[in-house]
């Protein structure tokens, strides 16, 4: 159970993050027509992430794969599309045809929601193989040293 933590933390850690997201953003800035503050909010947003990072780190401290492997799944999640899947998934909405506001990010392969799902995919295949070379692979591929016996 152990070496699943830092898995389960960045998954709890994007939930809240999301979930913020959408009652910051859509309950309160476009409900409102606060559009025009959107970059104290994209601000405010990254710090709220890097806040979480920080617990996040603070509480693994001493594990050092659970800390890169947290971070690593933590902004992977929030910048590869899946924390905008994520947004429309918990808030009941349909996924938009196109997400042109990650048009900029060299995460995100195309805007189109096909596009957006496939660079999801691809970087959660990512952590996987990530994730198994930080803690499966070490533990299978272990030279063991021969026991001498007199």
């Amino acid at each position: 159970m152990n070496k699943y933590r830092p898995i389960f933390a960045s998954m709890i850690a994007l939930l809240f993050y999301t979930s913020t997201d959408i009652l910051v953003w859509q309950r309160i800035f476009e409900t409102n027509k606060l559009i025009d503050y959107a970059n104290s909010y994209h601000t405010g947003w990254f710090m709220s992430l890097a806040g979480y990072a920080t617990v996040g780190v603070l509480l693994m401290w001493g594990a050092w794969r659970d800390c890169i492997y947290f971070l690593a799944s933590l902004f992977v999640g929030a910048f590869s599309g899946l924390e905008d899947l994520l947004y429309y998934i918990l808030d009941r909405k349909p996924i938009p045809a196109s997400l042109p506001w990650l048009g900029n990010n060299p995460m995100i392969h195309s805007v189109s929601r096909a596009g957006v799902i496939g660079s999801v995919v691809f970087w959660i295949g990512m952590l996987i193989i990530f994730y198994i070379a930080l803690y499966l692979w070490e533990n299978d591929h272990k030279v063991k040293s021969p026991v001498r016996q007199d």
